[in-house]
C-alpha cells in the first residue's frame, strides 16, 4: 500500500482516540448498580456526593477498585454521619475490604448480610455505636485476616467460632462491653503474629492454661476483671513484644517468670503480682514498662533501661526499693 493510502486509516485513528473521552469508565455495571442502592439506603448522605450515575464509580470517595478486574475491592466510610451499615454491603461480591470508622451516629447490630463476602480479609468497624453481640456467623467469612470491633458498644461473650476463621491473626475487641470468659478455642487462632487487644470491657475469669503455648505479637487485656496465674502469657523462648495485663487481678511471682528479649513494651500494674524484679529485665530493649500498684519486693535491677523510667513506673508496691525509687535499707 501506499503512503498515501495509509495516511487516511491513520488519521481516522487518531480523530477516535481525540474524540474518545479523557478518562474511559472502569467501573463494573453489576459493583455500581450496588453502590447505589448502598448510597439510597443510606439516604443519599453527604458524604456520598460523588456517587454519582453518569461517572466512573472506581473514582467515587471511599472506593477503590481492582486495577485489572476494576471490581470493586475496597469500601471505605470515615468521619461522618451515617445511621446504619446497609444490608447491601454484602453484594459488593468482590469485597476484600470495608472499613466503618468514627461514624458517631451509626448504631444497630453488625447485618449478617456480610457474610456473602466470601473475598472480605480486612473488617474494620470501630469508633461506632454497634450494639448486640459479636456475632458468630462472623466466621464465615473464611478469607479474613484482620478483624477490628473496637470502640462500640458491643456485648456479650467473646464466640469460640472466631478460632475457625483460617488466616485469622489480628483481632481487635477492645473498648466494648463483652463479659464472660476469654474463650480457650482461641489458641487455635492461626495468623502468623497474632495481635489479640481484648482491653477495656468486662471479661473475667482465668486466662485459658492453653495460651501458654501461644506466641502473640501484641496481646492486651487491660482493664478486665481477670485474675489467677497470668505468668503464662511470658516465656524466654516468645517473640512477643507487647503485652499489657495491667488494671486486672491477676497473681503471680514475677521473680519466677521468664522474659523473651523480644519485649519492648511491658505492662503489669494495678494487680496483685508479688516477688522480685527478675535480673534478665536489664538486657531488655524496653520503651514502656510499668509495675506499679502491685506486691513487689526487693532491689530494682541495676544495668539496661531500668534507672531510665520515672519513679512512678515502680511506686505503690509492697517492699520495692532502688534507683530511681528510695535506696534500700
Amino acid at each position: 500500500m501506499s503512503p498515501t493510502g495509509l495516511l487516511f486509516p491513520l488519521l481516522s485513528l487518531l480523530l477516535l482516540l481525540l474524540l474518545r473521552p479523557a478518562t474511559a469508565a472502569l467501573c463494573h455495571s453489576e459493583d455500581k448498580q450496588v453502590l447505589l442502592r448502598i448510597k439510597s439506603a443510606l439516604h443519599n448522605p453527604y458524604l456520598l456526593t460523588t456517587w454519582n450515575r453518569d461517572s466512573d464509580c472506581c473514582k467515587w470517595y471511599g472506593v477503590e477498585c481492582h486495577d485489572q478486574t476494576h471490581r470493586v475491592v475496597a469500601l471505605a466510610f470515615q468521619y461522618s454521619d451515617l445511621p446504619r451499615i446497609p444490608s447491601e454491603v454484602g453484594d459488593v461480591t468482590y469485597l476484600q475490604e470495608l472499613i466503618f470508622h468514627k461514624l458517631t451516629n451509626l448504631t444497630g447490630p453488625i447485618p449478617q448480610s456480610l457474610t456473602k463476602l466470601k473475598y472480605l480479609k480486612y473488617l474494620t468497624l470501630s469508633w461506632l455505636n454497634l450494639t448486640g453481640p459479636v456475632p458468630s456467623f462472623l466466621s464465615q467469612i473464611k478469607n479474613l485476616t484482620y478483624l477490628d470491633l473496637s470502640y462500640n458498644r458491643l456485648s456479650g461473650e467473646i464466640p469460640d467460632s472466631l478460632s475457625t476463621i483460617p488466616g485469622l491473626g489480628y483481632i481487635r475487641l477492645d473498648r466494648n462491653q463483652l463479659t464472660g470468659n476469654i474463650p480457650a478455642s482461641l489458641v487455635d487462632l492461626k495468623g502468623n503474629n497474632v495481635y489479640l487487644l481484648l482491653s477495656h470491657n468486662n471479661l473475667s475469669g482465668e486466662v485459658p492454661p492453653t495460651f501458654a503455648g501461644v506466641d502473640f505479637g501484641k496481646l492486651d487485656l487491660s482493664r478486665n476483671r481477670l485474675q489467677g496465674d497470668g505468668s503464662l502469657l511470658f516465656g524466654a523462648n516468645k517473640t512477643n513484644d507487647h503485652i499489657d495485663i495491667s488494671r486486672n487481678l491477676f497473681e503471680f511471682n514475677l521473680s519466677k517468670v521468664e522474659l523473651s528479649q523480644s519485649i519492648t513494651w511491658l505492662d503489669i500494674n494495678h494487680n496483685k503480682i508479688y516477688g522480685a524484679m527478675p535480673e534478665v529485665m536489664t538486657s531488655l530493649q524496653l520503651q514502656f514498662l510499668n509495675v506499679s500498684y502491685n506486691r513487689l519486693c526487693g532491689e530494682i535491677p541495676v544495668g539496661g533501661r531500668m534507672q531510665s523510667f520515672d519513679y512512678s513506673v515502680y511506686f505503690h508496691n509492697r517492699c520495692l526499693c532502688g534507683a530511681p525509687l528510695d535506696s534500700c535499707k
